[in-house]
């Protein structure tokens, strides 16, 4: 790896391997990284093991050695302990473990030495991890795991695979997604496809990936081979597809003859690989961090943020809707703080303006035991996150004004559903 600042990082974590891949601006395009220079080992298990009575961690394959090998601690499951433990920061009791975001900072730390740099946290520009599924516990131990290796808030970002797959589209040549794109992923006996469409009448132009029921397939290889090319011609048509993308464990060329051949008609260009992800989370955090490619198209997560949340107020002697949250966003990248002086009214209203144009709702928020103060002298900051894809939650601290009347302190919590919207 021949960058020492500013770099970018895509980061795979998978609940059985993980891969890094950093942008070359030389080549520009990402690179991935072997485990070891001068092989083509790419892949990594997700694990941390030590040696017997040793604290130090290992990553991947000496985690193997050390945990396995010599009988000390071997963890294979730290992307399940993500998934399902609330990160926390209680102290730990003796002989115990340490809580799930702690080993994925050990895991993170460990394994970004690959990169070469010596302080991963300066060095790096922006580092987008990408899993399968985010939800609220992943997001939270992932999130509190970067932190602790050192990364800031505006240095990580996080994506599901499906959003990797529309930032590795769109960052090929434009032959390659003048047309709906196809993927097939692969993963324990089983293919998925997933489809690419964009709205190309409208602007920005909504981007969206749809997902069939997987299929099981034969262990017969010829048999295999016709199964998934009944599934691959049941969902493809032959005149719509620019672009064929095949990935993950259980694919190979050798035996999917038949199917092969169905893909690449009609010109249809098609790559395989297992670094689609990698190189998608790469290609994302060159566009997060230095806007190249993507202008003029939206891509419709499933985690994006559909709703402006705000508070109308008066700017400067005029009033205007202020957004503290703003839709268009991830859900777990969006977060708002402000503070704001009252002007004789004892609760607040947050205006939920939808992104599809239906009506603004107004909600109110109680201020309960609220010290009874004259008209612009309370002083209130206001914090707003999302804490699922489904809500928000808002809360409110008394500062007092200034030195004619002392903070309270006191805080109030409230939380917001978001108005249902029609899907995409």
């Amino acid at each position: 790896m021949n960058e020492v600042r500013n770099v970018l990082i895509g980061f795979e974590f998978n609940r059985d391997f993980s891969q890094i891949s950093y942008y070359d601006r030389k080549a520009d395009e990402p690179v991935v990284l072997p485990t070891k220079v001068g092989t083509n080992l790419y892949r990594f298990p997700t694990a941390i093991g030590r040696k017997p009575d040793k604290d130090e961690w290992h990553f991947g394959f000496e985690a193997e050695y050390f945990g396995k090998t010599m009988g000390g601690i071997y963890l294979s499951d730290i992307y399940d302990r993500a998934m399902r433990e609330k990160p926390d920061d209680e102290p730990l009791k003796e002989g115990e473990l340490p809580k799930a975001w702690q080993l994925l900072a050990f895991f993170f730390r460990e394994s970004l030495c690959l990169t070469g740099l010596r302080d991963i946290a300066s060095g790096v520009s922006k580092i987008m991890v990408t899993t399968e599924k985010l939800d609220v516990i992943l997001v939270e131990n992932l999130r509190k795991a970067l932190a602790a290796v050192g990364f800031s808030a505006n240095q990580y970002s996080l994506q599901d695979y499906m959003e990797s797959f529309y930032y590795y589209t769109y960052s090929q040549r434009p032959d390659f997604w003048t047309r709906n794109i196809a993927l097939f992923t692969f993963d324990k006996g089983y293919v998925t496809y997933h489809e690419m469409r964009e709205q190309k009448n409208l602007r920005p132009s909504p981007v969206a990936v749809w997902t069939s029921h997987p299929l099981k397939l034969p262990e017969d290889l010829a048999a295999r081979d016709d199964a998934f090319l009944e599934y691959a011609a049941k969902h493809m048509k032959e005149d719509v597809y620019s672009g064929v993308l095949v990935t993950g464990d259980g694919f190979d060329t050798d035996w999917p003859e038949k199917t092969i051949r169905f893909l690449g008609r009609g010109k249809r260009r098609v790559f395989y690989g297992d670094n689609l992800f990698v190189k998608g989370a790469c290609y994302a955090a060159l566009e997060i961090a230095e806007k190249k490619a993507m202008k003029g198209r939206i891509y419709m997560s499933p985690d994006l943020l559909k709703t402006d949340v705000g508070m109308d107020m008066l700017v400067d002697g005029n009033p205007m809707f202020v957004p503290l949250l703003k839709a268009g966003k991830n859900w777990f990248e969006e977060s708002g703080l402000c503070e704001i002086i009252l002007d004789g009214k004892e609760d607040l209203t947050f205006v939920l303006a939808p992104m599809d144009g239906s009506s603004r709702k107004l909600v109110r928020m109680e201020l309960p035991g609220l010290p009874t103060r004259p008209a612009r002298t309370t002083r209130l900051r206001i914090e707003i996150y999302c804490d699922s894809p489904e809500g928000c939650r808002i809360h409110a601290e008394d500062l007092g004004f200034g030195g004619f009347f002392e903070a309270t302190h006191k805080k109030w919590t409230k939380r917001i559903l978001f108005p249902k919207q029609a899907t995409s």
